[in-house]
């Protein structure tokens, strides 16, 4: 493969293009890395290592593609605009998500729970880094910073640069503020029950008070106690014991909206994302019951002291 062809595979063009088309797109990709090469290098070159222009050839594509996103079109559309300009619009709709992404990192930080997990505290850090680093111009798909903290439903690994941050900040100040709907001495009796070491160790803090409360949901008791006792796991095991697939995501689904309707939780997107929780403790389930417990799933703990 040469050196061009490598270089044009990163733009990736879709195979409903004809080849005209296609070969008209990548003469004008060609042209405009040349054109921003040159401002990279600052009218020194347009000539750089293969990697390098892989990389800002990247960059334009993630930039012309938040144009697409935003206006509609698709990349048929490449054939005939003047793709320099769609750069720069693109580039406008990646400064203002980088705005909005400020804004989603104050309302993460503020929202934050009072439970000293390492690895959630240097994300966040980790993510302010990323503003000051973040180069839209010429790397825009890139996230330089280190992000540890594990998600309870993931960002899509498809999603790069500045839409990786916001899809994560988005999903971090929703479990933020489920999880500050407990009492803290119940949160962290069961996150000390789930593992010793919750402060140290790289675990969700959401995770285990979702399958509580929704396990709580299913026997018609109080989601807010949080502790699932020993008898009250042998009820979720007989509950789940006669139901197949579909009756039982049926009925987590549930559980899980009157979670939310208990915690007085109303936003769509907060919504979703405990209902699609609740689901994926399914398999879980399934694969627990053959032993006759669901303790791994469902946690019971001893409360500590309350804070002073």
């Amino acid at each position: 493969m040469s050196e061009n062809e490598l270089i044009l595979k990163s733009a990736g063009l879709p195979e409903s293009l004809t080849e005209e088309d296609e070969r008209i797109i990548q003469t004008k990709l060609w042209q405009l890395l040349a054109r921003h090469t040159e401002l990279y290098t600052m009218g020194d070159s347009s000539s750089v290592r293969i990697e390098l222009a892989q990389e800002l050839l990247q960059s334009i594509s993630f930039c012309l593609d938040l144009f697409l996103k935003q206006s509609g079109n698709t990349k048929k559309f490449f054939v005939e605009a003047d793709l320099e300009e769609l750069l720069r619009l693109g580039q406008t709709v990646c400064e203002e998500k980088i705005e909005l992404g400020k804004k989603l990192y104050s309302m993460a930080c503020r929202t934050a729970p009072e439970i000293d997990n390492i690895s959630f505290r240097d994300t966040l850090k980790g993510i302010g880094g990323f503003f000051k680093h973040y180069d839209f111009r010429f790397f825009a798909h890139q996230i330089p910073c280190d992000i540890d903290y594990q998600l309870c439903n993931p960002v899509k690994e498809s999603l790069q640069g500045i839409e990786y941050i916001n899809d994560y900040l988005g999903r971090i100040i929703i479990e933020n503020d489920f999880v500050r709907r407990f009492e803290i001495n119940r949160t962290e009796s069961l996150l000390n029950s789930y593992c010793s070491d919750y402060k140290g160790l790289l675990i969700n803090l959401y995770a285990p008070l979702a399958a509580n409360a929704v396990g709580l949901a299913l026997l018609g008791e109080d989601v807010s106690k949080l502790n699932i006792t020993a008898s009250e796991g042998e009820r979720l095991a007989k509950f789940f014991e006669p139901l197949s697939l579909t009756p039982a995501k049926k009925a987590l689904n549930e559980a899980a909206l009157r979670v939310c309707s208990e915690l007085k939780i109303n936003d769509a997107s907060s919504l979703r994302y405990l209902r699609k929780t609740a689901e994926e403790l399914y398999p879980r389930i399934e694969a627990a019951l053959p032993h006759g417990k669901l303790s791994g799933i469902f946690i019971s703990f001893d409360e500590m002291p309350s804070h002073t």
